[in-house]
């Protein structure tokens, strides 16, 4: 069992944002270095001090849907370091479970908590309907990390683009099985994420692999369900089972130890999401084929960012450089549109590749992979500040 501890780290990222990122991690480490702290010090001066920091902050509200996994302890950490050197007062993490309705409810009091602007992990694309009209009342807008928003406007959408996950999953599993299953272990087909990564997976398969059944099991983001549907997987089709692509990271934990026990380690490919330590570790090892590196720390530091800039009141617009995309960009889910801050996330393999396939939806034919030995991947940096990616700590 892997633990999943919330650990700080030093943050590094690999996108144009990697200077002002810089400055941040080194004055992180200072602070981590530091023997005391303003509630152990003693003086008028640091009374003073704190007084002023604290009158200077600006009150963002956090309310995430999950907090259970690695990749979302990392973030909370590094949510936690960058609003530490931005100046920011959290209100939060609240953490919904999940729960719609518990959601919009959870975002209404961190307004009425004063809270100038809100970052949150919608339940679903659609989901936040009565939390956006409550706040927009108030003039309190949102920031949505990691799921676009299809039911009203919000101030800015920070993520990655999911079809190309579901691309990168496709070029790499279509350039090495050819015929036989391919067990797709979907996310929530409600959410944003899980749709557009199912989407675009299955788009391609069909027009890059059509030699390949592909057995489509939603999970809806829960461990226990996709970890249980890979064991069924291979017990009913046995060497005729090529490759798993698991939609996110956690059920690798579950996954890599039964396909071993199997002995099918090497032979049935594995590609996940999240980038965290431990595929990195796996990768390295040999375990796991590939995974999407969905940069927490970029998340982090970019939702804070542009929700100081939501409670300062600036003006966005697209074209204007991103933050981990070159330019902000308009994003678009069920008939709503939102302005966008569309992430590059790398796909990590164990030696660099180029992968072609047959375009579809207007994503790219070529896919160039990012070794894992990158020192730049964020999993890499979280791990190798806590005794290495196939430490428990850094998991």
């Amino acid at each position: 069992m892997r633990f999943r501890r919330r650990l700080g780290v030093a943050p590094l990222g690999p996108s144009r944002a990697t200077a002002a990122l810089a400055a941040v991690a080194a004055a992180t480490l200072l602070a981590a270095c530091s023997s005391g702290s303003s509630s152990s010090s003693t003086g008028s001066g640091t009374t003073s001090t704190s007084s002023a920091q604290a009158a200077a902050q600006t009150t963002i509200g956090v309310d995430l849907t999950y907090n259970s996994t690695a990749f979302w302890a990392a973030y909370i950490n590094y949510e936690t370091q960058y609003a530490q050197q931005l100046h920011v007062h959290l209100l939060g993490p609240l953490l919904a479970a999940a729960n719609a309705s518990l959601q919009n409810t959870q975002i209404e009091n961190l307004v009425n908590e004063g809270a100038k602007a809100i970052i949150v992990n919608p339940e679903t694309a659609t989901s936040l309907g009565p939390a956006i009209s409550y706040a927009a009342a108030h003039h309190v807008q949102l920031v949505s990390v990691d799921t676009i928003v299809g039911v009203g406007k919000v101030y800015m959408v920070v993520r990655a683009s999911n079809t190309n996950y579901g691309l990168d999953a496709c070029a790499y599993v279509s350039s090495k099985v050819k015929s036989g299953y391919v067990l797709d272990l979907e996310g929530d087909l409600t959410s944003s994420n899980g749709a557009d990564r199912t989407n675009a997976f299955d788009s391609c398969m069909a027009a890059n692999d059509p030699g390949v059944h592909i057995l489509k099991d939603p999970t809806v983001w829960t461990e226990a369900t996709a970890v249980t549907d890979a064991q069924n997987a291979v017990n009913a089709y046995g060497s005729q089972l090529k490759a798993i692509y698991s939609q996110w990271s956690s059920p690798d934990t579950g996954i890599l130890p039964l396909l071993k026990s199997k002995g099918l380690t090497g032979k049935v490919l594995v590609v996940s999401d999240d980038g965290v330590p431990f595929e990195m570790c796996d990768i390295g090892n040999g375990s796991l084929d590939a995974s999407q590196s969905q940069p927490a720390n970029l998340y982090a530091y970019w939702a804070l960012k542009y929700a100081l800039d939501a409670a300062n009141g600036v003006k966005l617009s697209p074209g204007q450089p991103g933050g981990g995309a070159p330019t902000l960009q308009m994003v678009s889910y069920a008939g709503d549109t939102n302005l966008g801050d569309p992430i590059v996330a790398p796909f990590v393999t164990k030696a660099s590749q180029t992968l072609t396939v047959s375009p579809v939806d207007g994503l790219p034919g070529t896919v160039t992979t990012t070794p894992v030995s990158d020192s730049q991947l964020w999993g890499n940096v979280y791990g190798s500040a806590h005794g290495g990616d196939c430490s428990s700590s850094a998991a």
